[in-house]
């Protein structure tokens, strides 16, 4: 098969499946990941007909997708973008689900649109985990120009 056919079957009836819900389960341990990554890698191989010992980055680049871990990471701040952007299409559980810095302390600081992680109340790796702890800090992380795309 052509190598577009093969990439569109991936994304048809693979990557549809990883996609699923990935801000949820992509919170797991990464041990929990790891037979679904290797099995995705081998498979990636496979459709492209490359040999197991080369790089799996150059594999997703040629289907133009992302490992597990950086799709988590994406959909994460897609849905962090939805809640800055357009709150009103999120269902309305999440209007007040994260907190800026400047409704905490009133001090004009450059920082002072960023979320809040609540660093003080997380202690364990499970609560580092939770997409409100986690959606904080990948998003606190962008620069500024980026967060500013509607």
């Amino acid at each position: 098969m052509p190598p577009e056919i093969v990439r569109l079957f991936c994304f048809a009836f693979i990557h549809s499946h990883l996609f699923y819900g990935i801000e949820i389960y992509g919170n797991t341990r990464a041990n929990h990941l790891s037979k679904l990554l290797l099995l995705n890698n081998r498979l990636l191989h496979i459709l492209q007909h490359k040999p197991f010992e080369m790089h799996t980055t150059d594999l997703y680049n040629t289907f133009f997708t992302l490992a597990l871990q950086l799709l988590h990471s994406y959909q994460i701040l897609v849905f962090m973008h939805r809640y800055v952007h357009h709150r009103n299409e999120l269902p309305v559980i999440f209007s007040t689900y994260f907190e800026e810095k400047q409704c905490i302390h009133h001090h004009n600081t450059r920082h002072k649109h960023d979320f809040h992680t609540g660093t003080h109340l997380v202690h364990t790796e499970f609560g580092k985990r939770s997409i409100k702890y986690k959606g904080c800090k990948v998003w606190n992380n962008l620069p500024v120009d980026i967060k500013a795309i509607r």
